[in-house]
């Protein structure tokens, strides 16, 4: 997974928009990347849940749970 170093900067706030979760590595490690480039994710939200493998459940920052991703 990569980023542009220019993609964001320090304090910017960010939605995650991704078409489907399933197990929530993809949606976790797409934060810490973010967070890591100086971004503040503020939500997530997907098209599809592939709720029988997890992903909804993972809890991506302590404190919050995994309901806390939005799936239309």
């Amino acid at each position: 997974m990569e980023i542009h170093t220019d993609a964001v900067k320090k304090g910017d706030y960010v939605v995650l928009v991704d078409d489907l979760i399933a197990t929530g590595g993809t949606a976790f490690a797409s934060i810490k990347l973010l967070e890591r480039a100086g971004a503040k994710v503020v939500g997530c939200c997907f098209v599809i849940d592939l709720s029988d493998l997890g992903g909804r459940r993972q809890n991506p920052r302590p404190g919050q749970g995994g309901d806390d991703f939005g799936v239309f």
